[in-house]
């Protein structure tokens, strides 16, 4: 595994550090106050400004976390000492820098981590987001005590997280799980992706655009991500069926994975922690009948143990997995 040049930055730290920690993508940015035990004190949340220049939004996402500081030293906590960032990718990890996500298209040759060092005047790290939702699962979650699994994460686009013999995995490019861009087809849904991609079909935003697709008499629209959970959770036919299709393109593309990597455990993100077997079930349908006989030797899959503490969770992760791994060399 690569050293990253940025681990010099814990230099000094200890277990007691308290860290600011952000988790950024096109639909939401959560900033906590938390510690090297994945303990969260504060958190707070805003829709991201998708649309705006890196900028406008870096100006933004800095009003958020200096609103969570005041209510810090409000309760006389002490000052944090270290930036832990997860972003939604392609990142440069050693550089801190964020290429045009498909869900902040504007964010093109953004330098997040350096712009951070200058205004707080403290250390940052920066970590792919589906990459740091896997560290905390790992750490703290449904992978506790597994060192081959994958996270992947479903909103608001597909994209995964690996660890490989208890670590990380980035790639040589840092783009290892960006497997939302694969294409299936040349139309179709979207989502935050390209028409026909993995993205469009199985990320929250591309299921509910898949179902005013399917069914515009039922949704003429788009409906809200959790709405569609919702009727998929009450037992709604279309809804249900939505899923199924979702779940046998994710299926074609978790097989490469299975039969690639050769993980312990899969574990699925958001919306995949609130679907649950609606999910998971047509999942493995999926990938028995795309894999055939060899596949029957399926890792477990399962939903996130963190659930709705998952994004804050990694938010801290950048920060806390180098801590550890410099504890343990």
């Amino acid at each position: 595994m690569v050293t990253r040049s940025f681990d010099n930055t814990i230099n000094g730290l200890d277990i007691t550090a308290r860290i600011l920690g952000l988790n950024i993508n096109g639909s939401k940015t959560i900033a906590v106050y938390g510690d090297m035990n994945g303990l969260i004190y504060e958190r707070i949340q805003m829709e991201t400004p998708s649309a705006a220049s890196f900028l406008e939004g870096f100006d933004v996402i800095c009003q958020l976390a200096d609103k969570l500081l005041k209510v810090c030293r409000a309760q006389r906590l002490r000052s944090p000492e270290v930036i832990s960032v997860a972003i939604s990718g392609p990142v440069d990890l050693t550089r801190g820098m964020v290429f045009s996500p498909p869900d902040l298209p504007q964010w093109d040759d953004a330098p997040l981590a350096g712009r951070l060092m200058v205004r707080y005047n403290l250390p940052v790290l920066i970590e792919h987001r589906s990459t740091a939702s896997a560290l905390a699962e790992f750490y703290f979650g449904a992978g506790t005590g597994i060192n081959d699994l994958i996270l992947m994460d479903l909103e608001p686009v597909v994209s995964t997280g690996m660890i490989i013999k208890g670590e990380a995995y980035h790639g040589a490019n840092d783009a290892a799980g960006e497997i939302g861009r694969m294409r299936f087809s040349d139309e179709g849904p979207a989502g935050l992706g390209e028409p026909g991609s993995l993205t469009g079909f199985a990320s929250g935003p591309g299921m509910a655009e898949l179902a005013s697709l399917r069914y515009p008499e039922q949704w003429p629209t788009p409906p809200p991500p959790y709405e569609l959970v919702r009727d998929v959770n009450a037992g709604d036919p279309a809804a249900l069926s939505i899923i199924e299709v979702s779940a046998d393109y994710l299926g074609k593309a978790l097989l490469w994975l299975i039969f690639s990597l050769d993980p312990e455990m899969v574990i699925f993100g958001h919306p995949g922690d609130v679907l649950g077997e609606a999910l998971l079930s047509p999942l493995r349908d999926a990938v028995l009948r795309y894999g055939g006989a060899e596949a029957r030797q399926l890792p477990l899959l399962a939903v996130s143990k963190l659930a709705a503490k998952l994004d804050d969770t990694a938010a801290l992760m950048a920060v806390i997995d180098r801590f550890k791994r410099r504890a343990q060399a």
